[in-house]
C-alpha cells in the first residue's frame, strides 16, 4: 500500500510545473511569475523560495545564475521571461518601466510614486521565510496594479 501510495504521489508532483527561486523574494522573480502564469500552459505553475544557494535545476530555476529568466546586461528576469515566452498583456509596458526603476535604477525610485508605492505594497506581501506557494495575494497586488493603468 505505501508504495502504491507513494506513486501516486510521485504522479500528483509530476501534474504539476514546479518553478523555484532563493529566498528572498524579489519583485523581479514574482514579476517572473506573473508572466509565466499568463501563458496557458496543460499544468499547474507552483512556485516555492528556497534557502539562497540551495541547488535548483535550471528548467525550474527563476533569478538566479543558471536560470534562463534571470537578469543579464540587457534585460531584468521579468523582461527575459516575457521574451522568451511571447506572453503579451497590455501591462507589460507598466510592468516593465516598475521593475526597471526597482531593480536597476532605484535611486530614482523617488521620481516614481506609484512605482515606489507598488514596491512597498508587494514587499508586504511576500513569503517572509522560504516556503511553497504563498505568493498569491502578491499576483493579485500585481493584477491591481495592472487594473489602476497609467
Amino acid at each position: 500500500m505505501a508504495l502504491a501510495l507513494g506513486g501516486a504521489v510521485q504522479h500528483a508532483l509530476a501534474a504539476e510545473r514546479l518553478m523555484q527561486t532563493w529566498h528572498p523574494w524579489q519583485m523581479d522573480s514574482l514579476l517572473v511569475v506573473w508572466a509565466l502564469t499568463q501563458v496557458p500552459r496543460a499544468q499547474p505553475l507552483v512556485v516555492e523560495s528556497v534557502v539562497r544557494g540551495t541547488p535548483i535545476p535550471p528548467e525550474q530555476a527563476i533569478d538566479t545564475p543558471e536560470s534562463p529568466y534571470r537578469r543579464n546586461g540587457r534585460r531584468t528576469a521579468f523582461e527575459e521571461a516575457v521574451r522568451q515566452t511571447g506572453v503579451s498583456h497590455p501591462c507589460i509596458p507598466r510592468l516593465h518601466e516598475a521593475v526597471r526603476v526597482v531593480e536597476l535604477a532605484s535611486w530614482r525610485k523617488p521620481e516614481y510614486p506609484a512605482v515606489e508605492a507598488f514596491e512597498a505594497r508587494l514587499r508586504r506581501l511576500i513569503p517572509s521565510q522560504p516556503m511553497r506557494g504563498g505568493v498569491d495575494a502578491a499576483l493579485e497586488e500585481v493584477e491591481k496594479y495592472c487594473r489602476e493603468g497609467k
